[in-house]
């Protein structure tokens, strides 16, 4: 209770505010901050005229807090689950190809079997699905390679897989030409995920394995759906995984090129965190990811 009375301080500003927000007077949040500071033996926070401002200490004591609150919170959760009240949320992580591929068949049967969870979906590539995971912002991942670490761990690989292409419109020139070489694309403008992001990194591998310069991009974007539209509307190239394009090349507005030695497989995995037990929620939703398609 008392790291939630610290955590709306935070978050609010000043003692008034945090204390309508946790519906409690602000004597008896003022001492329960008391209370807090005198178990630590330090001070939290400095009254400032424009609000409550961390000290050091507050600021040090803040990611603990966060994450031991958010932990408390997923215990109630568990505790609830194992009464066999099966209610909850399960907070999935997934590259987009995950996302709408294998996501959707997984949820459908794992929803009928606990209808009374919810589920709430991440999707982003793996940087920021490996930040989000650390920070306890999700339960599980679903996505290319990620590092292990402290805070991460490695389930399990997943049997999906996808394959990345060069894309462009469907009525680019260089659509008329049967084969191409990266060679013949050095000239062309290209709108690509950021470095950071794993496709743009597999990207890279394979131009360099190939010994070419990497082409030159122009527009760097997180959202698969901005590269679409730039690639389906203007001369610009691409690189997606093909279920990201597929809906737009059945429908003729954009086509994957024949460039030799530029198609990437790439093997999906299943990450949680590594300190914090593993909730029920968590414990079925992998179950039904191991469960073959009736």
């Amino acid at each position: 209770r008392q790291l939630r009375a610290f955590l709306a301080v935070v978050e609010t500003g000043s003692l008034g505010m945090a204390s309508e927000a946790l519906h409690v007077t602000q004597p008896a949040l003022s001492r329960m901050m008391h209370r807090l500071e005198t178990q630590l033996g330090v001070t939290l926070f400095e009254r400032r005229t424009t609000g409550m401002e961390l000290t050091a200490f507050g600021e040090a004591l803040l990611p603990h807090a966060t994450v031991l609150s958010a932990e408390g919170a997923r215990a109630l959760e568990q505790i609830n689950a194992l009464r066999g009240l099966g209610q909850g949320t399960l907070r999935i992580g997934a590259v987009a190809s995950a996302a709408i591929t294998v996501l959707p068949p997984v949820l459908d049967r794992f929803l009928t079997q606990w209808p009374n969870l919810q589920v709430q979906i991440t999707e982003a590539v793996e940087d920021i699905l490996e930040t989000v995971l650390a920070n306890n912002s999700i339960d599980v991942v679903i996505s290319g390679p990620i590092r292990e670490s402290p805070e991460i761990m490695q389930v399990e690989e997943h049997k999906f897989t996808d394959r990345c292409f060069v894309i462009s419109a469907a009525n680019h020139p260089l659509q008329k030409r049967r084969e191409l070489a990266m060679q013949d694309l050095a000239s062309e403008r290209w709108v690509m995920p950021s470095e950071e992001a794993e496709p743009r990194k597999r990207f890279l591998e394979l131009t360099n394995k190939l010994g070419v310069a990497p082409p030159r991009v122009a527009i760097e974007t997180r959202y698969p759906a901005v590269i679409k539209a730039m690639v389906a509307r203007t001369r610009y190239l691409g690189w997606l995984p093909e279920p990201l394009f597929a809906v737009e090349e059945s429908a003729g507005l954009l086509k994957r090129l024949p460039v030799k030695h530029m198609a990437l497989t790439r093997r999906f995995f299943v990450y949680r965190r590594r300190r914090s037990a593993m909730p029920p929620a968590v414990q079925r939703f992998l179950e039904a990811l191991r469960t073959p398609e009736s």
